[in-house]
């Protein structure tokens, strides 16, 4: 009697295990070909990288550059650069302007506390 409660457990722990790894197996399944269409999406966005960074650097070539900025110059309007007036001196940069505290006498603590209109209080009854 014993005997046969100890084969029908066992069975019961047979078939319960391979209910297990059979799910196991699927899920196995589905994540490798979740991770197998991220390596086609990965490699369809590298392609995209190096087609978008040869056409950068086609656009970017000096001569069409270049025949770009004679063509529109009358809309551009483009200066040459001269560094001699360009850069300037720490010196020669004007000074930040003070901040006043309001009239009340309080000082806004930031650089837009100024500008806000003052609180009003009401009372309610």
């Amino acid at each position: 009697m014993v005997s046969r409660y100890l084969n029908i457990i066992c069975v019961l722990a047979v078939l319960t295990s391979a209910g297990v790894v059979y799910d196991m197996k699927m899920k196995a399944e589905h994540t490798s070909e979740y991770v197998a269409s991220l390596k086609v999406k990965i490699d369809e966005e590298h392609e995209a990288i190096r087609v978008l960074r040869a056409e950068w650097s086609v656009l970017n070539q000096p001569a069409r550059m270049q025949g770009l900025t004679e063509r529109y110059d009358e809309v551009l309007k483009l200066q040459e650069m001269d560094p001699g007036k360009q850069i300037v001196q720490l010196q020669d940069l004007p000074m930040r302007p003070v901040m006043l505290p309001p009239v009340g006498g309080e000082a806004p603590l930031d650089g837009f506390a100024a500008l806000r209109e003052p609180a009003t209080t009401s009372s309610i009854r």
